[in-house]
């Protein structure tokens, strides 16, 4: 089996033996946040349509948009995931740039950034949320992964793959404010230990915080998702956060994500 990063359509964006997971794991996410048919989606760094093919199948015609760099992994994931048929009957739409240029696409219902600043320096993060920004609808939701650190941030800049950037939730936030978004993180659980953040242009268009705290996301596919012992923990404390102090002895939440 071919390794993360070789120049293959699956395994250039990940673990092979995952392609289904990750591609169901955020279909399921932005199903529970509202996604319908009718919705507009816009896939960043959509790569060999991991999500890009269930989200292809389910929304209308026309509806999905994906952008990458990399028009050879669309290619392949077209042919061998969904083939000429579905595609004529689907048309989905797809821009490559590896800039985040989204020049006269409008606004989307939805956006997805799966596993893009987690590979992105500091200004083309910036430049990502920027771009979300614009791209977002008034009450649209977008959902990023980041890979979080508690010590120094990243430096490095420009596109590092298949390299890990990491950055503090302070630095996250600063730059969401900076590109006039708002943003929360959320408990759906990631194979890759990522953690998902939900980002609007404004705090009215967030779910409400208890609906947030319920957002788990457990798969029989990855025992350790049902880590119920911790995940239980983490709710309960941010259930006693959004009604009151947390007990002096929880100072942090679990990480329900840990092995």
């Amino acid at each position: 089996m071919s390794s993360p990063g070789a120049h293959d359509y699956k395994a250039y964006v990940g673990p092979p033996g995952r392609y289904d997971l990750m591609g169901a794991s955020q279909f399921s996410l932005l199903y529970a946040l509202g996604l319908r048919g009718n919705h507009r989606l816009l896939d960043v760094g959509c790569g060999s349509l991991r999500a890009g093919r269930l989200f292809i199948v389910y929304l209308d015609r026309g509806m999905y948009t994906g952008l990458d760099p990399n028009k050879w992994l669309i290619d392949e994931a077209m042919e061998k995931e969904l083939g000429q048929d579905l595609v004529t009957s689907k048309a989905p739409n797809f821009e490559y740039n590896d800039q985040f240029d989204l020049s006269g696409l409008g606004t989307f219902d939805f956006v997805l950034a799966q596993s893009i600043a987690s590979h992105t320096g500091p200004t083309l993060t910036r430049q990502l949320l920027r771009s979300i920004h614009r791209a977002l609808a008034p009450t649209g939701i977008a959902a990023i992964t980041f890979v979080h650190t508690v010590a120094s941030d990243n430096r490095n800049e420009g596109w590092i793959y298949p390299g890990i950037t990491r950055y503090t939730k302070k630095t996250i936030r600063t730059w969401l404010r900076e590109a006039g978004l708002e943003g929360r993180p959320i408990s759906w659980f990631h194979p890759n230990n990522q953690k998902w953040w939900l980002v609007v242009r404004s705090e009215a268009a967030l779910p409400t915080r208890t609906f947030r705290i319920l957002l788990l996301g457990p798969t029989l596919a990855h025992p350790v998702s049902w880590r119920w012992d911790l995940r239980l923990r983490a709710m309960l404390f941010r259930l006693r956060r959004s009604f009151g102090r947390p007990k002096p002895e929880e100072a942090s939440p679990p990480d329900p994500s840990s092995p």
